[in-house]
């Protein structure tokens, strides 16, 4: 049973991030981020293969599915594309963030963190902070 100061702090807190939603919104709504990720992702597969880069099946896969996290926002779908996105960019940075920050560093490998760290961050804000959940 859910007490009543919690549920006082609920609007409160949606109250809170209506500034946030303002700016975060139309980008965490739109499919154009995502195939911006993918598009970094998939074009780094032309970079030849090194240990200090991600491999080359990981960087051609997560552009695919970054592609089909977008084409699933673009059909409407936001709530599972959204989801979509942060949780293979969350796979993405659990796999790769530590090769990436130890020295010696790739650029390459920096980048593709970083576009996994924006994706994460935008999409994930929309999916778990800005989304009304449905009571159905």
């Amino acid at each position: 049973m859910v007490s009543s100061q919690e549920e006082r702090n609920e609007p409160s807190l949606r109250k809170d991030l209506n500034p946030i939603a303002g700016v975060i919104r139309p980008y965490s709504q739109s499919p154009v981020p995502m195939w911006i990720v993918s598009g970094i992702f998939l074009a780094s597969s032309v970079v030849p293969p090194n240990p200090l880069r991600p491999p080359l099946m990981q960087r051609l896969g997560f552009g695919a599915i970054f592609a089909g996290a977008g084409y699933v926002t673009s059909t409407g779908d936001i709530y599972n594309g959204t989801g979509i996105s942060t949780a293979w960019s969350l796979t993405y940075l659990f796999l790769n963030i530590r090769k990436a920050l130890r020295p010696p560093r790739s650029s390459l490998s920096l980048i593709l963190s970083s576009a996994a760290l924006f994706s994460s961050t935008l999409y994930g804000t929309e999916y778990f902070l800005l989304q009304e959940k449905d009571d159905s």
